[in-house]
């Protein structure tokens, strides 16, 4: 039954796919978006563990289930030589009779129950220190990628300089993740691969794990729905939007992998200047929607949208707000005592044009805090170039092409 979803779901995906392209390659000036098909995900693994996925898993479970055996047959045991003699031993009736010649020592019984526990715990110590030395050691060769977590997102950033939401690894390859936190302790944690580290500001902390087989990979705007890849989560409390910084984990094989590492790291510049906003304004997104929303719901951050509620409902877009200074200021780094944007933004201002201020927002978001909101926003210096910027940006200004998820509905550049 499973298989048989899953092929007409590939089906269906393949056809409207299919459409999709014959309606582009006839309209061209239209951008035709089509909803992804969600696929549904198929669990494998046992009772108690998803699947093994990674070198390091199959240590891991044979720890987890050796531990588990043994505490079945202790418990077990136990309860029922407990149970027996207690209906063995019972007192009948109401004489209580007295042997003195009863025993009331056996020393091979009582050497047995100390000694053999002691040598499995022993065991099992043994066994865990080595599991902890394998995870606690990457290998020299590995593959070295750059985590930051942050309220509430995950960033990955490779070797040549490519970033991404979700990460993408090689396969049959050590892969050592460098992480740090840009504000509150996080816990980077990977089912599938066994594999669960803090993050800690201040501080770097070290994971590794090797995943043999490729996942395969899906277009950034279907990441969040498909089945395809691994999850990862954060599993530390951090804050209003914890249950968001959920990503995935795709393997790719050597050669599909570089040449991924390549596009990524090149992406942005091979937008065109006058699509920049349109094609590139939606995936950078990706990075806010878990605070900012479009259709004027409140969330962490204020919306990009009209908001409907709040201290800035009804003023308008991001852009209006900014634009015409109406956004209520209340504290930051960098305040004067102003009380709205327009005594920010302006010739002599501290900022030159709302360009300006919505930069440094994304920057420096504590310069200036909106009215309602806390320093809450991780910053995005080093992360995102002038060319994100004006690309954002961009977006904002035009937000009115692009629906609820900020994909672009409007129409393409000819």
């Amino acid at each position: 039954m499973i298989d048989l979803s899953s092929t007409l779901a590939n089906l269906a995906s393949n056809t409207v796919i299919a459409l999709q392209d014959a309606a582009m390659s006839t309209a061209p000036a239209v951008s035709t978006f089509v909803e992804p098909v969600v696929e549904q995900r198929e669990l494998t693994g046992g009772f108690w563990l998803p699947q093994a996925s990674s070198t390091l898993a199959p240590a891991t479970d044979f720890a987890f289930h050796a531990i588990t055996w043994l505490s079945y047959v202790f418990f077990f045991g136990i309860t029922f030589v407990l149970v027996y003699l207690t209906w063995r031993y019972r007192q009948r009736g109401t004489e209580v009779r007295y042997d003195a010649g009863a025993p009331v020592h056996n020393t091979p019984l009582e050497v047995g129950w100390t000694v053999i526990p002691l040598l499995l715990v022993i065991a099992i110590f043994f066994m865990g220190f080595k599991g902890f030395l394998d995870l606690s050691t990457p290998p020299k060769n590995a593959y070295e990628i750059n985590v930051t977590a942050a309220q509430w997102s995950w960033n990955f950033k490779y070797p040549n300089g490519a970033t991404s939401n979700n990460l993408v690894v090689p396969a049959g390859q050590p892969v050592k993740l460098v992480m740090r936190s840009n504000d509150v302790l996080h816990s980077l944690f990977i089912p599938d691969f066994r594999v669960k580290h803090d993050v800690i500001p201040g501080r770097y902390s070290y994971l590794w794990f090797q995943a043999d087989e490729p996942t395969g990979i899906v277009p950034e705007d279907q990441m969040s729905t498909t089945a395809t890849g691994h999850y990862l989560f954060c599993t530390e409390y951090c804050g209003t939007d914890h249950s968001n910084m959920h990503r995935k984990v795709f393997v790719l094989n050597e050669e599909d992998f570089k040449e991924w590492e390549e596009t990524q790291a090149r992406w942005l510049d091979e937008v065109p200047d006058e699509e920049l906003y349109s094609i590139a304004g939606p995936k950078l997104y990706l990075r806010c929607s878990n605070c900012h929303s479009i259709d004027g719901s409140a969330g962490t951050g204020p919306s990009w949208g009209n908001q409907t509620s709040g201290s800035i409902a009804g003023l308008g877009t991001l852009w209006a707000r900014a634009s015409e200074g109406t956004s209520p200021i209340d504290g930051g780094t960098r305040d004067n005592g102003g009380s709205t944007l327009a005594d920010y933004i302006g010739p002599g201002k501290l900022y030159e044009t709302p360009e300006d201020y919505i930069r440094e927002s994304i920057y420096n978001p504590g310069a200036l805090l909106v009215s309602g909101y806390g320093p809450n926003m991780p910053h995005f210096k080093g992360q995102l170039n002038d060319r994100a910027i004006d690309a954002l940006i961009g977006m904002m200004k035009k937000l009115d092409q692009f629906d609820a998820k900020g994909r672009f509905i409007g129409k393409a550049a000819n």
